[in-house]
């Protein structure tokens, strides 16, 4: 990274946030992110049945993100996924729980599968400093994605969790409890606007923002297809529409970077010579490190790196540039 100097724009809050999340470690506000547990002998085959992804090989200490979809291929939630000895544990948005609950309620007959939700507060350490911080609380810190330990005497689980591109972890603690706030009086709070110029630099997508009820997991770009969706495996809700999408070879739009030369904002629309009707902005914002940076749907004529657009925003038209997601290139 460049050394980071701030818009005169930008308020010093949002700077030193920035700060954090790129050169040592802060506490992410994640107040809208939920932890599920799901226990049962059944439960990993009941949900294999489920994702967008192939979790056969997911055992304790594994990560594995996938999405829950509709019988038409669109999106209804995007998920983390750990496993643990006894259980799994998944992190997700408000609404995207509320499609996995409704799921186990309905769809599980047989199986021995329980879900429960809300046991745990979520604290989320983002940086690249987040796993040597988090080590001086948690000293038996796993190597591998997911855990088990004690912030004095009391029962936390570590995930690793990368929320905006340079590493972090999602603890899991007792809510109210001692090993909570001994965090988040260690560890200074990002402001909110700082995490999110952050995880869009990290190309991620935001459920309900960046996504809607019509959206498809191949238009969140390569990254977030190849990370979320295997299509070699067996059946689940959606399946048939993906594996057609995936035969075709493309999609009609693609959620995309975009460098832009001044302010831009949700809701503009994008223009080409080859396609006058191009596209439109779902998050925008302006980076210490990029100046203003959008994430888009273009569509597929235009969705290249290296493409120019015009963005039609309330200020007039501003030039852009796109790229493919994540604008955050580590070397």
């Amino acid at each position: 990274m460049n050394d980071i100097a701030a818009p005169d724009s930008m308020a010093e809050s949002v700077l030193s946030g920035y700060r954090l999340l790129r050169e040592t470690c802060g506490r992410v506000n994640v107040g809208g992110r939920h932890a599920v547990v799901l226990t049962g002998e059944d439960r990993k085959g009941w949900l294999q049945g489920q994702a967008t992804n192939d979790l056969r090989h997911l055992g304790p200490g594994s990560y594995i993100p996938f999405c829950l979809c509709s019988a038409t291929g669109q999106i209804e939630g995007i998920y983390g996924l750990w496993g643990l000895p006894d259980r799994l544990i998944l992190t997700a948005e408000k609404q995207a729980v509320d499609v996995l609950l409704h799921r186990v309620e309905k769809m599980v007959i047989l199986e021995e599968v329980h879900a429960s939700v809300d046991e745990y507060a979520i604290i989320s350490l983002q940086g690249p400093q987040a796993t040597d911080r988090l080590q001086e609380f948690v000293p038996n810190l796993p190597s591998l994605n997911s855990g088990e330990g004690e912030i004095d005497g009391e029962e936390v689980i570590v995930l690793r969790s990368n929320r905006t591109g340079f590493g972090g972890w999602a603890v899991l603690v007792r809510p109210g409890g001692a090993a909570q706030a001994k965090l988040e009086a260690a560890f200074p709070l990002v402001d909110d606007l700082a995490f999110q110029i952050a995880r869009l630099e990290a190309g991620i997508p935001v459920y309900g923002v960046d996504t809607n009820s019509r959206t498809l997991p191949p238009e969140l770009g390569s990254a977030f297809e190849n990370s979320h969706v295997n299509y070699k495996k067996g059946c689940y809700m959606g399946q048939e529409v993906l594996m057609r999408l995936h035969s075709r070879g493309h999609t009609n739009q693609t959620w995309m970077g975009i460098f832009c030369d001044g302010p831009v904002a949700a809701g503009d629309k994008l223009s080409h010579p080859r396609r006058p009707e191009a596209g439109e902005i779902t998050s925008a914002y302006e980076s210490p490190e990029f100046g203003w940076i959008a994430g888009a749907y273009v569509r597929r004529e235009v969705a290249y790196t290296g493409e120019i657009v015009t963005i039609r925003s309330a200020s007039g038209e501003v030039q852009g540039e796109v790229q493919e997601m994540p604008l955050l290139r580590l070397e």
